[in-house]
């Protein structure tokens, strides 16, 4: 008889379990997102390739992204020659941002500037407090992904040095594991 009520209180307590997690779900609010931020979408999953910078030195880049905060974020997961980094995409007042937390040590902020049918343009956004000629920092990044190749992703970058040179970076990814 004692196993039979055990039995029963932990049937009992999956059952509320799952109630909970059940209206929790119902209870979120659905967040409409921007164009852009549905087609970054696409992006969720991990991606490998090589990146080649203006230097002349290719490394090694993966990449992953996945939805977060009730699918109102998409977080990237950046691994550059071993070095790993955060970035966050999210829609502010329905345009497209994203905050780059770099490991030169600051978080430059972009605001998407132009869409096209493949590709994702942003530019930098000053109100982060990196100032030209001050610091070095990530000032523009791209991101092309063609929905009739959908394996095959392209990203660049521009970083400005404090004496304001450049250098470029761009690679070509795969997606893995799908």
């Amino acid at each position: 008889m004692k196993h039979f009520y055990l039995v029963m209180f932990a049937l009992a307590t999956l059952s509320l379990t799952n109630m909970t997690h059940t209206s929790a779900e119902d209870d979120r609010p659905k967040i409409e997102t921007s164009k852009a931020f549905n087609k970054l979408k696409h992006l969720v999953g991990d991606w490998e390739g090589k990146l080649a910078k203006s230097t002349g030195e290719v490394v090694d880049l993966k990449l992953s992204y996945k939805l977060i905060s009730n699918d109102s974020v998409i977080l990237e997961s950046s691994v550059e020659d071993g070095v790993e980094m955060l970035t966050t995409y999210k829609d502010r007042f329905g345009k497209l941002t994203a905050t780059h937390y770099c490991a030169l040590g600051n978080q430059p902020t972009f605001n998407l500037s132009t869409m096209t049918g493949t590709t994702l343009d942003f530019d930098f956004d000053p109100q982060c407090g990196l100032k030209e000629g001050k610091h070095k920092f990530v000032k523009d990044w791209k991101i092309t992904h063609d929905l009739r190749n959908p394996g095959v992703l392209v990203t660049e970058y521009v970083l400005i040095n404090e004496d304001e040179t450049t250098e470029t970076s761009k690679a070509s990814l795969k997606r893995v594991g799908k």
